[in-house]
């Protein structure tokens, strides 16, 4: 009797780090989910024009663990990768969290200034 309690106790306390493991990578994948929309949103706020340059990994300032990446490129009436000046751009957006065991999420998207 002593050796089925011990095992079930074994098994319980494992069940209980995977929930806990689960839930922190379920927390960390959904603060990327917000990161990314609200940079989507700022990025289209911001408008053709004034679109930031591309850059490598940059830390958010409220969420340090976290960086976000943006490739900006002039993209064609196809969407395919221009080599001069268009009216579309494509953005792409990845944000990562500093621990690489989780994935990146990203992104992208178009933006025009023709109307």
């Amino acid at each position: 009797v002593i050796v089925l309690v011990a095992g079930s106790f074994l098994v319980f306390l494992e069940a209980l780090s995977q929930a806990k493991i689960m839930q922190v990578k379920s927390e960390i994948t959904t603060i990327q989910s917000v990161l990314l929309n609200s940079k989507i949103n700022q990025l289209r706020a911001s408008g053709f024009d004034d679109l930031p340059q591309s850059h490598d990994y940059v830390s958010f300032t409220d969420y340090p663990n976290y960086s976000f990446s943006l490739t900006v490129s002039y993209v064609d009436d196809q969407f395919q990768l221009s080599g001069g000046s268009t009216n579309y751009k494509m953005v792409e957006l990845g944000i990562q969290h500093t621990d690489e065991r989780y994935p990146i999420i990203s992104d992208s998207f178009i933006i025009t200034n023709a109307l």
